[in-house]
């Protein structure tokens, strides 16, 4: 067919004679190309012809005839004789079980030369074996059994250390050996030596008290040595081991607190404000509390830290509250120092980051976390658990303490919501490495949640339900916190009831909040003892105070408060751990006795508990 154009259409026509012989030689050459094309460029395909295998016709077989076979021969069952072989030589007949030297093998061939034959086993030595009954006893005792009835010695003259063990024990000399004067002992009076003024007492400034060389163990007893004289078994009776006087050895326990502890004290850097105070309605107990705090403004240097501010950007912050955090945490960014680190995470039900790891706090990362913060806006719900996995995710450095500042009105709408989960999952999983601080904003706030996420994290809550109080109060916040000093402190009590003092978890130290710890005692009570660990950086340091408990500063009615409030955090933080109701009813009994209040009663199922009136 071919196509024509007539008035602007395209017509189909048959083609005529000479044109369809012209597409048959075109089609001819296409094809001829085609082929030649492929024969070149194609690779060859091998063709083999099929293989004849010739078979062999199969053989017939004419069988004639069929004769049975002989029956075959008979098996020897004769019994196996060695001997026949000449592989075992037998003994004569004469030989039995009874003669059983004869079994023995001869050995003399393979023992070399210089060694006896062994001797071949006798009938006595194959007899039915019976044990000796014999009984072990030591004819000559080294040490007299008088020596466990002698008289413990006391020392009265010895100077006592903090740390020095209560019991001496006695030391075995050499009685050919001068003893050694130990240092501290008068020669020819057996006193103690005047030391110097404070000696006992654990100061750098205080001259240091020389140390005795280490003492070698003590020499094995003498062995009996024969005599041509003495017992009538020729030999001498050992001496008995010369009892060295306890004050002898009282060298051995002079002891500085660095050497004991293992860690520099640290008490000329700190002061110590002790406060107490007797309530008129419980005149047996007394009431105190301890500020520790730097001794100068020229000590103890600030440690850069990590910080991390965590902001709730769920619908239940409301808009006015946010921005009001915005602001406050603008102000926030400002009060960081050079060497400092930062983040930032917005959470609601998804969580977002400022930084994907910790950034220098410099002008660049200053601005960037800035327009982080504005981008903050309140909507979606709230899932506090996973910005606690959050914070858990952050590397962490140990010689920088890390920080976070939680800001929310602590109700969970998302994800794990239960209170007691949220709380000791993430203590569990923490285990005080982050410092959690807890700032609650706004009217209606979960403060159950906010102050045990805090408590049990090395940190401290604040509420501030007015809204335009907000931003100071949370630059404020963050100002407290902002040069830490020791982390990681721990604290042991001596003379007191330590299950009385509280809090059990101590925070960090920092220059601009005092580390206070509350007590309570009998009011008979005179003289208690405190040792502080803490460290620095990589660096350990120890903090040892005396307190004399009848020359406080005169206390308030609210230092029992605070013990209280104190003691009852700790009781519902038990209970949060252990699910023990006990630990409840011994809070609710505390509150009813010593009140003002209980808190926490509605979160923990007691409405007729005093509650706390905020």
């Amino acid at each position: 067919m071919a196509a024509v154009v007539v008035n602007n259409e395209w017509l189909l026509q048959p083609p005529k004679r000479g044109q369809r012989l012209a597409l048959g030689w075109i089609a001819v050459g296409v094809s001829f190309a085609l082929h030649w094309l492929a024969a070149l460029e194609l690779p060859p395909i091998p063709v083999a012809a099929p293989v004849w295998t010739p078979v062999a016709p199969a053989r017939s077989v004419r069988v004639d005839s069929v004769r049975p076979e002989a029956a075959p021969a008979p098996v020897d069952v004769t019994p196996f004789e060695p001997e026949r072989l000449g592989l075992v030589a037998v003994p004569p007949p004469a030989a039995t079980i009874s003669d059983p030297s004869r079994l023995a093998p001869d050995l003399s061939a393979v023992l070399p030369a210089d060694e006896p034959p062994l001797r071949p086993a006798s009938a006595e030595d194959l007899r039915a074996w019976m044990p000796r009954m014999e009984r072990i006893e030591i004819p000559d005792g080294l040490i007299p059994d008088e020596m466990a009835a002698l008289p413990r010695r006391v020392a009265s003259a010895v100077e006592r250390s903090a740390r020095a063990p209560d019991v001496i024990p006695p030391a075995l000399l050499d009685p050919e050996a001068a003893p050694p004067r130990p240092v501290g002992i008068a020669a020819g009076t057996g006193r103690a030596a005047p030391g110097p003024e404070g000696a006992s007492q654990r100061s750098p400034t205080a001259p240091a008290v020389p140390e005795p060389p280490p003492m070698a163990p003590p020499p094995p007893p003498p062995l009996p040595v024969p005599t041509k004289s003495g017992s009538g078994d020729g030999t001498q009776p050992p001496m008995a081991p010369t009892v060295a006087p306890a004050l002898e050895v009282a060298g051995a326990v002079r002891e500085r607190g660095p050497d004991v502890t293992g860690v520099p004290p640290i008490e000329h850097l700190l002061r110590l404000d002790l406060a107490t105070w007797t309530p008129p309605d419980e005149p047996s107990a007394r009431y105190f509390q301890v500020d520790i705090r730097r001794a100068s403004e020229t000590v103890l240097p600030p440690l850069p830290r990590d910080i991390l501010f965590v902001q709730d950007c769920s619908a239940s912050m409301t808009t006015p509250r946010v921005r009001a955090c915005r602001q406050g945490l603008h102000a926030s960014l400002r009060l960081l120092q050079p060497a400092d680190r930062f983040n930032l995470i917005a959470f609601r039900d998804v969580i977002a980051r400022c930084f994907d790891d910790w950034a220098p706090a410099r002008p660049t990362e200053l601005a960037q976390g800035g327009w982080f913060i504005e981008q903050m806006e309140s909507r979606g719900m709230t899932d506090i658990y996973a910005a606690l996995d959050a914070i858990k995710a952050l590397p962490f450095d140990p010689a920088r303490p890390v920080i976070a500042i939680m800001i929310s009105d602590g109700r969970p709408t998302k994800g794990l919501q239960d209170n007691f989960e949220i709380i000791q999952r993430f203590s569990d999983a923490n285990r005080g490495r982050v410092s959690v601080f807890s700032f609650g904003a706004g009217q209606n706030v979960n403060r159950f949640l906010l102050d045990f996420l805090s408590q049990k994290n090395r940190g401290a809550s604040r509420i501030v339900r007015d809204l335009n109080a907000i931003p100071s109060e949370l630059a404020s916040f963050v100002q407290e916190v902002s040069r830490p000093v020791l982390t990681e402190l721990s604290h042991r009590w001596s003379g007191v009831d330590e299950t009385e003092i509280y809090p059990k978890l101590l925070t960090h130290l920092y220059l601009d909040r005092p580390l206070t710890v509350v007590g309570r005692v009998p009011v008979d009570a005179e003289e208690a003892g405190v040792r502080i660990l803490g460290r620095s950086g990589t660096n350990s340091y120890d903090m040892v105070f005396g307190l004399n408990l009848r020359s406080g500063a005169p206390g308030s009615p609210q230092l029992r408060d605070s013990w209280v409030r104190q003691k009852l955090a700790w009781l519902v933080g038990e209970h949060i751990r252990t699910r023990d109701p006990r630990y409840r009813d011994e809070a609710v009994a505390l509150a009813r006795r010593l009140g003002p209040s209980m808190p926490y009663a509605a979160e923990l199922g007691l409405p007729g508990a005093p509650v706390r009136a905020d």
